[in-house]
């Protein structure tokens, strides 16, 4: 890489930077990323939902750092569609046979959980909602 002698110790710190070397947080100034007020209306305003198809949405993608910014973005769009809403609720008990386990698990802690790859407790849809089904994750029963 070339540089001016007045920017050797900048270029030897982009260098560190783009090589993985520093742990340093770096903080980018404002005008190095737009500033989305909402993604959604950002990325589907030109969809009517009431007539939407896979095809339509095909290509578009909203990621997100964060399960919990990923269920409000997705409790926005399912706002946007028309229907009524169907509320799924996942199983909340667990099966073993110690009396412990079942203390140690109760009904509130286990709906609370919410790992990544797995929906929430209360999974809300509307008739023509797109989904992305995993496989079965206990094929045995």
């Amino acid at each position: 890489m070339r540089a001016f002698d007045s920017e050797k110790e900048f270029a030897s710190w982009l260098l560190h930077v783009g090589e993985g070397e520093s742990r340093e947080k770096i903080q980018l100034p404002p005008f190095c990323y737009p500033e989305i007020q909402d993604p959604v209306q950002q990325l589907f305003s030109d969809i009517d939902f009431k007539t939407v198809t896979p095809e339509l949405l095909k290509g578009r993608a909203i990621l997100t750092i964060t399960n919990d910014l990923s269920m409000q973005i997705n409790n926005r769009v399912l706002e946007c569609m028309p229907g009524n809403e169907v509320i799924y609720e996942s199983i909340d008990n667990i099966v073993s046979n110690d009396p412990q386990d079942h203390l140690a698990y109760t009904e509130e802690f286990l709906n609370s959980l919410a790992p990544t790859g797995i929906p929430p407790h209360k999974l809300k849809l509307k008739p023509g909602t797109i989904i992305m089904l995993l496989r079965n994750l206990a094929p045995s029963k």
